[in-house]
């Protein structure tokens, strides 16, 4: 039992270093409490904002945003997409937020959500 439990730990965390996402260590709701409508932000491990971004479209992170720890979604109904520098790309969905364990290389802010 023991052995299974230890492998699945060691997968998971495998696959989250190979997404760029990271296990929670912090509350994802305190990071969305710190984010003000309608931003997406990329914090600290203390939960400070380092940047936020609000425009529609493919755009460019600075490199602030490539250290930070958690990425909060504080839109109503849009999506974003992230791209790591891995070319890995993942959606946040709104109100969502996550640890990153990788730079984010760029975002794309939808208008609505799929």
């Amino acid at each position: 039992m023991f052995k299974r439990l230890k492998f699945a730990s060691f997968a998971l965390a495998g696959v989250l270093a190979a997404t760029g996402l990271t296990a929670a260590t912090a509350s994802p709701a305190a990071a969305a409490q710190t984010c003000p409508w309608p931003y997406v932000c990329f914090l600290d491990s203390n939960q400070n904002i380092l940047t936020m971004y609000k425009d529609v479209g493919w755009q460019s992170t600075s490199a602030k945003t490539r250290t930070a720890r958690w990425v909060t979604n504080a839109r109503h109904d849009d999506c974003a997409y992230l791209e790591f520098g891995t070319g890995f790309i993942d959606q946040i969905r709104p109100g969502q937020s996550f640890g990153l364990g990788a730079g984010v290389v760029a975002i794309n802010i939808t208008s609505g959500c799929p």
